[in-house]
């Protein structure tokens, strides 16, 4: 006979490689939208790739805020499902795209503020303009790209991970010929054999308006598949509760109680992110050959980490399942973890062979080349703390912990990461080297954290949010 454990795992693994594979992909499609875009604008101009770096880190470090609006249907609509309550989580999904429409301006709004810290971080003076252009052209995508999350998020909750794949694949390619139009200008055309008619090279702002129409197409593709699972029945619109402390099972989902799940992760997002971004402007210190190697080998990392950032997903959907029904997750998450550490041990591998052919595949610049080569080496080390990371997070995302992450967040970056970023990159002279070694320092510290977290839970019970 065979050991009813073992086929449970089994089961358990299957089921999250299903689910997490296309959430990967889609992930990945993401991320190369950004790849696309820097390989374009860093064979055209260093300023302008170095100023793209700066604007992005800027943008989708405030951005991480809004993020954690779209993660936060990950428990709402996962335990909704998992409990047999589909208009609890449509209703998610409303208050979640108003709570994403609330916050777009203050993002925008604060992305522009944060600049006011670049001259004196050291930023070169000559890109700033440029920054600017990218910020101004990529606003209008913001919104978009929170209704993206938000919809995926809850189209994962049913299992339904085709849209976002294909929404990837699409505004991929319409990103690719608008940003090469916009970017090169009538060198695109002229490129492919076509005459030119007078296009202007608009450098970082069209990286910026290529930026938005994507993530606007990826928002309309992945909502238009969300209203095939509009429930029959008729779902309130989201409402303040009279007082959302006491709010159950049968409470209509409020934009307080997204709020009140989405911030969390939204700070914790902004904790991880606000650090790497912190220390791209860092870089930028350094000069713009080690700001524009950093931005390279910091999209090559991040284009691995949505495999793990996939499974992360997936495991907060079945831990979330599991919750609702009132099943232990225990098992959901452990088989995560391992799922995402070899999904992350790939990537580091490569990392580890090949990193001079991968940085060069973005940029001719011998010294870009070099720097980036060693960033990526380090990577290598760092990629399985990062996925273990990612997969915990989802984990604890998926029983409703939001809380505890966003503080092991700040400890593990900010109290122990960033110190010894500050003192091997700066104090020590090792540049942007040690300034990855800080950074692997908060990884390692953080996956230990969560991970320790949600086993801690597992014992003690989880209820439903």
């Amino acid at each position: 006979m065979t050991d009813p454990s073992n086929d449970s795992a089994w089961a358990e693994l299957r089921a999250l490689v299903r689910l997490s594979l296309p959430i990967s992909l889609a992930q990945l499609g993401l991320v190369g939208m950004g790849l696309v875009d820097t390989a374009i604008v860093g064979h055209v101009s260093v300023n302008d790739l170095a100023a793209v770096a700066i604007a992005r880190s800027i943008g989708f470090g405030v951005s991480a805020l809004g993020m954690g609006i779209g993660f936060a249907l990950d428990p709402l609509a996962s335990q909704a499902v998992g409990a047999g309550k589909p208009e609890r989580a449509f209703q998610a999904l409303r208050a979640g795209l108003l709570a994403a429409a609330l916050v777009t301006v203050p993002i925008i709004g604060l992305s522009f503020l944060a600049t006011v810290g670049l001259t004196p971080l050291g930023v070169d003076p000559v890109i700033l303009p440029r920054v600017y252009a990218y910020l101004i052209g990529s606003a209008p995508g913001i919104f978009g790209f929170l209704a993206f999350l938000t919809g995926k998020s809850f189209l994962q909750a049913h299992g339904a991970t085709r849209p976002a794949l294909i929404a990837s694949l699409v505004a991929n390619i319409v990103n690719a010929v608008i940003c090469s139009l916009l970017v090169r200008g009538d060198d695109a055309l002229v490129a492919i054999g076509l005459p030119g008619i007078g296009l202007p090279r608009l450098g970082a702002l069209g990286a910026g308006i290529a930026s938005s129409v994507g993530s606007l197409l990826l928002a309309a593709i992945v909502l238009q598949a969300a209203r095939n699972f509009r429930p029959a029945v008729a779902v309130a619109a989201p409402e303040l509760p009279p007082d959302a402390s006491t709010r159950g099972d049968g409470d209509p989902v409020s934009l307080v109680q997204v709020l009140r799940l989405g911030l969390p992760v939204g700070l914790q997002l902004l904790a991880e992110i606000g650090v790497f971004s912190l220390v791209a402007l860092l870089a930028g210190r350094l000069g713009t050959s080690v700001l524009s190697a950093h931005q390279i080998a910091v999209g090559l990392a991040s284009f691995t980490f949505m495999g793990a950032l996939g499974v992360g997903g997936a495991t907060a959907v079945r831990v979330g399942h599991a919750v609702g029904a009132g099943r232990s997750p225990r098992r959901s998450g452990l088989v995560g973890l391992g799922l995402g550490a070899a999904v992350m041990s790939f990537g580091a591998l490569v990392f580890a062979l090949i990193p001079r052919p991968l940085i060069a595949v973005f940029t001719t610049d011998p010294q870009v080349i070099e720097i980036g080569a060693r960033l990526l080496r380090i990577a290598s080390l760092f990629a399985l703390f990062d996925g273990i990371q990612a997969v915990a997070s989802g984990a604890l995302r998926g029983a409703g912990d939001v809380r505890f992450p966003f503080l092991a967040n700040v400890g593990a970056h900010w109290l122990v990461g960033l110190p010894i970023a500050l003192t091997l990159g700066f104090g020590l002279g090792l540049g942007a080297v040690g300034l990855w070694w800080g950074l692997t320092a908060g990884l390692v510290s953080v996956s230990m954290l969560l991970t320790a977290r949600f086993f801690f839970l597992v014992r003690r019970g989880i209820a439903r949010v």
